[in-house]
């Protein structure tokens, strides 16, 4: 009986910590998936691929390949030669730059500037909910995260929702006045534009000037 009793409380807490991570995300995933455009910024260099390492030095190549993970080595390879991924900055891929989120992975870069980059990157989240049978079911869903960084260097910062879009541009008045609005008129713009949140971005680099 004692145990049956354990196993109930270990259920239980199983569940609590997998709705509790399903929470979690759901706050980070406010700006959903099609919230901006995920177009390439269509950022051009001399050589179609390299690796930039922390202290700035750039590695050209032909083929870049990482990896991540619980059961992996979170490394990068470019050509023949392998790194870290906690020793890099980021990675050029024919037109695209991805930066680096954390220790272990990397986030697309979608909007580039002086002053402010936005980035996203896509994950599967695993949730479990019970029935009031007692039946446990687990499912899966995609959810873009998306990310703000000051200047070239700095850190990739999560980004949740229109607040938070405000907090970095709130400087700029033509830029704060396109994101301090209520949400159905943000979605209305979104429908109309599925550039509307990457501009205010891009007039926030632009010395606020559309």
């Amino acid at each position: 009986m004692r145990r049956k009793n354990l196993n109930g409380l270990y259920s239980t807490l199983a569940v609590a910590f997998f709705l509790l991570i399903a929470a979690g995300s759901a706050r980070v995933n406010k700006l959903h998936c099609g919230a901006m455009s995920q177009s390439s910024t269509g950022e051009t260099h001399k050589n179609g691929m390299y690796l930039i390492l922390k202290d700035g030095t750039e590695i050209e190549g032909d083929r870049i390949t990482w990896k991540a993970g619980l059961l992996s080595k979170e490394q990068i390879k470019i050509d023949d030669q392998k790194f870290a991924i906690k020793e890099t900055r980021g990675y050029y891929s024919n037109g695209t730059y991805y930066g680096r989120v954390g220790r272990g992975g990397y986030a697309e870069r979608i909007v580039h500037g002086p002053r402010l980059n936005v980035y996203f990157t896509q994950e599967w989240v695993t949730s479990t909910s019970t029935s009031r049978s007692g039946m446990m079911r687990t499912s899966q869903r995609l959810v873009c995260i998306h990310y703000v960084q000051r200047g070239e260097e700095g850190e990739l910062e999560a980004i949740a929702n229109q607040k938070d879009i405000l907090k970095y541009v709130g400087d700029c008045k033509i830029a704060a006045e396109m994101i301090d609005k209520k949400d159905k008129e943000i979605r209305r713009s979104i429908r109309k534009n599925s550039m509307y949140l990457n501009n205010i971005f891009i007039v926030y680099n632009n010395d606020c000037r559309e």
